[in-house]
């Protein structure tokens, strides 16, 4: 059969898969912030070990999750950390 009608059958469904500071930047963004995501791992300050250990007796190791970049703002930086 000819013709331009598609079934649903035909429809794709795109799924963009995006890390954690890109949907912070985004919904930023929505806000009215001027708001950017930065690579991760792209920065020296995600390089540096992410734990404290004055607070209790064993280390708080997090994950680095990435940075979002701030213009126009007080704050230029932030780092979204996970503790683990």
């Amino acid at each position: 059969m000819g013709g331009g009608s598609q079934s649903p059958q035909d429809e794709i469904d795109v799924i963009k898969f995006m890390k954690l500071n890109e949907v912070f930047a985004l919904d930023m963004q929505k806000n009215g912030l001027n708001a950017e995501p930065i690579e991760v791992g792209s920065l020296p300050l995600e390089k540096e070990d992410y734990y404290n250990n004055e607070l209790g007796s064993t280390p708080r190791i997090v994950t680095n999750r990435g940075c979002i970049k701030l213009k126009d703002s007080l704050i230029d930086l932030i780092q979204i950390i996970q503790k683990n």
